[in-house]
């Protein structure tokens, strides 16, 4: 069953945008009277009802215009047209800055983030007792971060997303072309970075243990991660062409539909290890497969991963961890950073060496140790 469209456009004596308000389940009407945006509720909860009250709206919109007194100016148009103005909610903002989102070609990923960041913020009016858009001040934005961190519990970091997605939305309902805030309360809103410490890397012995204790399944894609690098999605994504055995390398390369990070193509050199887990897998469209044989989904690796570590007593991290993990492992290893870098796609040096893991004292102290010793020989 195909899903009915979020907005539609209706010539009739004017032009009329019609738009559906997901949160209260009814379409409303946008159209210029008299100079003026109006936005009209239509009362209608499927599209055929609200084109036939868009089409009664016409007709008391020109009944209004061609009864409108000439000589009496004082009494309002609006008594005659009997049509009720709602005023614009923040669910008004955020339906429509979505579907400007979609039409301006954004990916279903960055949709989704938005719609959570957008869906978070109302959660936020709502405990503040607000619906309407006009009442949204700078005092109340500066209250969201302590909002989403203390009280739902969220990451600084989504946190902090969330703010950007928010000041966007401001931005775009305060166009005059809009006119759906007054302002955009959003323009002195300051939301610095959260300063966050560096997540914890897998360790040699963590990445072993899960090779050999984690449900069989998953074991040749938390070796193929660990080894060579790679993010979840370009795992998932991993054809058997892109798949050279021969000149022992994985092509990460651009696809028609889905782009790896960065949107550029790069190569990976076979480890051992993946190596051996690539000869022992089933040949088809893609690498990796689910348990059940289908596409690979990365939030069930994940639940899995994690339902295991709890299992194996070792500590919780996540997939990404397993390139941190290889970062490092390969820099220890003596590879140069600048290889490093382009193994793992990063796009700067800088954003390669944040995934390092912090060095361990008995380390340190060993490095010490062989850098005195070759200096004593030299």
């Amino acid at each position: 069953m195909s899903k009915a469209p979020q907005s539609f456009v209706m010539l009739l004596q004017r032009r009329y945008r019609v738009y559906f308000n997901a949160q209260g389940g009814t379409w409303y009407a946008a159209y210029v009277d008299d100079g003026e945006r109006e936005r009209v509720s239509l009362g209608a909860r499927t599209r055929p009802e609200a084109e036939d009250a868009v089409r009664q709206l016409d007709a008391k919109v020109a009944t209004a215009v061609s009864s409108a007194p000439i000589i009496e100016p004082t009494v309002p148009k609006v008594e005659e047209a009997a049509v009720s103005v709602r005023k614009v909610l923040w669910a008004d903002i955020e339906t429509g800055f979505l579907q400007h989102k979609k039409l301006t070609g954004r990916t279903k990923r960055t949709l989704t983030r938005a719609g959570s960041s957008l869906a978070a913020f109302g959660r936020y009016l709502e405990s503040k007792g607000i619906k309407e858009a006009a009442a949204i001040t700078l005092p109340l934005l500066e209250g969201y971060f302590s909002y989403r961190t203390e009280v739902e519990d969220a990451d600084p970091i989504s946190a902090y997303t969330d703010q950007i997605v928010l000041k966007g939305a401001m931005k775009w309902a305060a166009r005059p072309s809009r006119a759906l805030l007054p302002a955009n309360p959003a323009l002195d809103w300051e939301t610095p970075k959260p300063l966050k410490p560096k997540k914890r890397t897998y360790t040699l012995a963590e990445v072993e243990a899960l090779e050999a204790g984690v449900r069989e399944w998953l074991r040749p894609i938390l070796t193929t991660l660990a080894w060579t690098g790679l993010r979840i999605g370009e795992l998932v994504n991993l054809r058997w062409k892109d798949v050279d055995l021969e000149q022992r390398v994985i092509h990460i390369r651009i696809q028609e539909g889905w782009n790896p990070k960065g949107k550029r193509d790069r190569t990976v050199p076979l480890h051992p290890k993946v190596e051996a887990v690539l000869k022992k897998q089933r040949v088809g469209e893609y690498v990796f497969s689910g348990p059940k044989g289908g596409r690979m989904k990365p939030d069930y690796c994940l639940h899995c991963l994690k339902y295991d570590q709890r299992r194996l007593k070792l500590a919780k991290n996540d997939l990404h961890g397993f390139r941190r993990f290889f970062a490092t492992t390969m820099m220890k290893a003596g590879v140069s950073a600048e290889t490093v870098r382009q193994w793992g796609g990063w796009k700067t040096l800088d954003t390669m060496l944040r995934y390092l893991a912090d060095i361990d004292v008995k380390d340190s102290v060993k490095a010490m140790d062989q850098a005195a010793k070759r200096l004593e020989a030299s």
